[in-house]
C-alpha cells in the first residue's frame, strides 16, 4: 500500500515514483518522438470508471514540436468538455455506458493527427471522491484542484490527504485553512517538454472508509519572455499566464492584436493605438458586437456568459458607454484578482464572476488572492455587501456550497459582475476620460498617453481629499501588505469607526490609493442608482469574529448619500458619465442610516430605515423582517462571507 502524505507534513516524493505510470489507455509510458518518426499524439487517461466519477484525458506534444490547434469530442455526453480547446479535458460521467473519446490536433508545421480511446463506465451507487478538474496549465502557471464526495451525504469527512504520484516534483503545495483542505494549490514546475503531473486525494469518512481519486494536469512547455508584462520573474519559477487564450470571436478585426497585446507570456511593450485603439477612438456609440470583438478569453463559455450579461443586464446602457475607455476585455480562469492596467488599456476579469453552471465553475482556478492574509494581526476588520429588498444581493450566499453543485441564474451573474465592471471601468475612464479620446495619437500607446495626463482621481484628491492619515496607513497594511506597527495593532474597532465616520470615504479600501477612492465612489453610486442595490459597510472587532457572533461595532447603509460624500461622488460621476444628471439622481436616492449593533451582521441585512418617512426612500421597497436565513446546506458561513467581501484590489491599476 502506498504511503499517504498529510497536508500538515512535507510532500517528499521519490523522483523514480514520479516518473512512473502514464500511457495511452493502458497507462504505459509514451516514448518521445524522434525527428525521423512520424508525428503522433496519444491520449493518456483511464479506460474504466464508475458512474458519478470525474475523469480526465491529456495529450502531449512530441518533443520539439508544438500543437497549434486541438479539438476533443466525447460521444454520449450531453455537454462537451468546456476545455476541449486545450490539451487536457476533464468531466463528470453521470451514467454508465461506453464513451468514445477522440482528439484531433494540428501541429505548428500543419501536420494533422488524431487518436481515440473508449471509456467504459459501470453503474455505481457507492460513495466516491471526485477530484476536479484535470486541465492544462502553462509551466509556471497557477494550478488548483478540489476534491468533494459523491453519494456520501450522511457521512462526515474526518481527513483529506494529498500527494503527488507522477511528474516533476512541485516545489510547494498550499492548502485551505482548517483541519483538512478540500483544495490544493501549486505553481506548475518548469519543463522542457509537455509533461503530466498527477495528484491523488484520499478522503477519509467517519465510518472509516477511504475514497481515493486522482487528477492529471498537463504542464505545457511555453516560450517565456522574462521581461514580459505578465511574467513574475522574481519567483523561484517564473509565474506565467494561460497559453490557451483566444479571441472570443475568431473573425474579429482585432483578433491578432488581442493575441499580441493584452495577455500572454511575451508582450513587454504597450501596443500603439494604431494596433489596438480604445473603443471610443473607433466610435463613441459602441454596440455589444463592438465590445465582443475586443473580448479575449481562456474558455469560450466565458465569452458566452459575458455576451449574455451585456444583452440582458439592466446596466447595459452604462456599460456600453464605460467600455469606450478600454482597448480590450480579458477574462481568464487564472486572473485573480480582477484589475485594470494602463499599460495595455484593458480590464482583466476574474471569471469567478461569470460562471453559471458547476461545470463552468470547475474550469476556474480558485487559489485565494495572495493578499487575503494581509492585516490579520490588526484588532479589527471591515466588511461590505450589497442588499436589495431586505435580502443579500452580493455576495450571493445561496450558491456558495461547491459540493452541492448548485447553478447560478442570470440575476446572480448580474449581481456578481455589475459591481466589478463599474469598479474596473471607473479605473479605465479615470485614466482616459471622454475629453481625451479623440486627441490620442495613433502612434502613441496607453502607457505613453497616460504619462502625459492627470487622471480624474488626482483632481478629486486635490479638490476633496480624504483626511484620515490613520486610515490611509491602515489601508497600506490591510490591502498593501505593509507590516502593522505596534500602535496600529492596538487600534480598536471603535477608533477606526470614528475616523471613518467623520471622513468622506465609503469603504476602507478607498484609502489605499486615490485611484481606488474614485473607483469605490463610482461603483457604489452606480449600483444604487441603476440596480437599487444598497451598500452596507461595517467595522468589527477581532473578538466578535473569533467568538462567531459577527456583531458590528459600527455599520451603515447607503453611505454614498451621506453629507461627507455627495460632493465627492458628483465630482467623480459627472466626469466619468457626463450624460447623467448627477444632482437629480442624488436627490432621488435613499438616505444613509445606521445599522443595528446588537444583532449579527447576517441578520441586519433586513434592517429598514428607522424612519421610513424620512430621507428619500420613495424609489425603494424594503421588506420588514425579511432576514436572509437560508438552510445550512445552501449558505456560506459568515466567516466565508468576510473572505469574499474583503477588498483585494486591482493590482495593476496604478502602473
Amino acid at each position: 500500500m502506498r504511503n499517504r502524505v498529510s497536508k500538515i507534513g512535507s510532500l517528499f516524493v521519490s523522483l523514480t515514483l514520479l516518473t512512473a505510470c502514464g500511457g495511452s489507455g493502458s497507462n504505459d509510458d509514451v516514448s518521445p518522438s524522434t525527428p525521423s518518426a512520424p508525428l503522433t499524439v496519444n491520449i493518456l487517461g483511464p479506460e474504466g470508471a464508475m458512474s458519478g466519477d470525474t475523469v480526465d484525458f491529456v495529450v502531449m506534444s512530441p518533443t520539439g514540436t508544438a500543437i497549434r490547434d486541438i479539438e476533443w469530442h466525447v460521444s454520449g455526453l450531453a455537454q462537451q468538455p468546456l476545455n476541449a480547446h486545450t490539451q487536457a479535458i476533464g468531466f463528470d460521467v453521470h451514467a454508465s455506458g461506453s464513451y468514445d473519446i477522440t482528439v484531433n490536433a494540428v501541429f505548428v508545421n500543419g501536420t494533422r493527427v488524431s487518436d481515440s480511446i473508449t471509456l467504459q463506465v459501470d453503474e455505481n451507487s457507492a460513495p466516491l471522491a471526485a477530484l476536479r478538474l484535470g486541465h492544462e496549465a502553462s509551466e509556471g502557471g497557477r494550478v488548483s484542484l478540489r476534491v468533494d464526495t459523491v453519494r456520501a451525504e450522511n457521512l462526515d469527512i474526518t481527513a483529506i490527504d494529498w500527494r503527488q504520484i507522477k511528474g516533476p516534483a512541485v516545489s510547494q503545495f498550499d492548502y485551505d485553512d482548517g483541519d483538512y483542505s478540500h483544495s490544493i494549490y501549486f505553481q506548475a514546475p518548469s519543463v522542457n517538454s509537455d509533461t503530466v503531473i498527477e495528484i491523488e486525494s484520499a478522503v477519509t469518512l467517519a465510518n472509516g472508509e477511504t475514497l481515493v481519486d486522482t487528477a492529471q494536469v498537463l504542464v505545457k512547455n511555453i516560450d517565456i519572455n522574462s521581461n514580459g508584462f505578465f511574467v513574475d520573474d522574481e519567483a523561484t519559477i517564473p509565474e506565467t499566464v494561460s497559453a490557451h487564450m483566444m479571441p472570443y470571436r475568431a473573425d474579429s478585426p482585432y483578433a491578432e492584436a488581442l493575441q499580441a497585446c493584452v495577455y500572454n507570456n511575451q508582450v513587454a511593450n504597450s501596443c500603439t493605438f494604431s494596433t489596438l485603439p480604445l473603443i471610443a477612438q473607433v466610435g463613441e456609440t459602441p454596440s455589444i458586437d463592438d465590445i465582443l470583438d475586443r473580448t479575449y478569453v481562456s474558455h469560450p463559455w466565458m465569452g458566452d456568459a459575458f455576451k449574455a450579461f451585456l444583452e440582458t443586464s439592466s446596466t447595459q446602457e452604462d456599460m456600453l458607454k464605460l467600455f469606450r475607455a478600454t482597448t480590450a476585455v480579458v477574462i481568464s480562469y487564472d486572473i485573480r484578482p480582477s484589475f485594470y492596467w494602463v499599460a495595455t488599456g484593458a480590464i482583466y476579469l476574474d471569471a469567478n464572476n461569470l460562471w453559471r453552471t458547476p461545470e463552468e465553475r470547475d474550469t476556474l482556478n480558485t487559489r485565494p488572492d495572495y493578499r487575503s492574509g494581509f492585516g490579520n494581526d490588526l484588532d479589527f476588520t471591515t466588511s461590505w455587501r450589497y442588499v436589495k429588498n431586505g435580502a443579500y444581493y452580493f455576495p450571493i450566499i445561496n450558491t456558495s456550497d461547491i459540493a452541492q453543485r448548485q447553478a447560478r441564474n442570470g440575476t446572480d451573474v448580474e449581481a456578481a459582475l455589475s459591481y466589478l465592471l463599474y469598479h474596473e471601468l471607473a479605473h479605465a475612464n479615470d485614466f482616459f476620460d471622454y475629453t481625451e479620446w479623440q486627441q490620442l495619437n495613433g502612434s502613441a500607446s496607453p502607457l505613453s498617453s497616460f504619462d502625459d495626463r492627470s487622471p480624474i482621481s488626482t483632481g478629486l484628491t486635490t479638490a476633496l481629499p480624504l483626511t484620515s492619515s490613520q486610515l490611509h496607513a491602515l489601508a497600506e497594511v490591510r490591502f498593501g501588505g505593509v507590516t502593522a506597527s505596534s500602535t496600529q495593532r492596538n487600534y480598536t474597532a471603535q477608533q477606526v469607526a470614528n475616523w471613518f465616520e467623520d471622513d468622506g470615504a465609503i469603504d476602507l479600501y478607498a484609502y489605499l490609493t486615490e485611484r481606488e477612492d474614485l473607483a469605490m465612489l463610482f461603483e457604489r453610486f452606480m449600483m444604487l442608482y441603476r440596480l437599487q442595490a444598497e451598500a452596507d459597510v461595517g467595522v468589527f472587532s477581532r473578538d466578535t469574529l473569533e467568538d462567531g457572533s459577527f456583531i458590528p461595532t459600527w455599520a451603515q447603509r447607503n453611505r454614498i448619500s451621506g453629507d461627507n460624500v455627495t460632493m465627492r461622488i458628483d465630482y467623480v460621476a459627472s466626469r466619468i458619465l457626463p450624460e447623467l444628471d448627477i444632482p437629480s439622481i442624488q436627490a432621488s436616492l435613499p438616505a444613509p442610516f445606521m445599522l443595528p449593533t446588537n444583532i449579527s451582521w447576517r441578520d441586519s441585512a433586513s434592517s429598514n430605515h428607522p424612519d421610513t418617512q424620512s430621507g428619500n426612500n420613495n424609489n425603494f421597497e424594503h421588506i420588514e423582517g425579511a432576514a436572509h436565513h437560508l438552510s445550512k446546506e445552501n449558505t456560506m458561513s459568515v466567516s466565508e462571507e468576510f473572505k469574499v467581501t474583503s477588498r483585494t484590489g486591482n493590482r495593476k491599476a496604478n502602473e
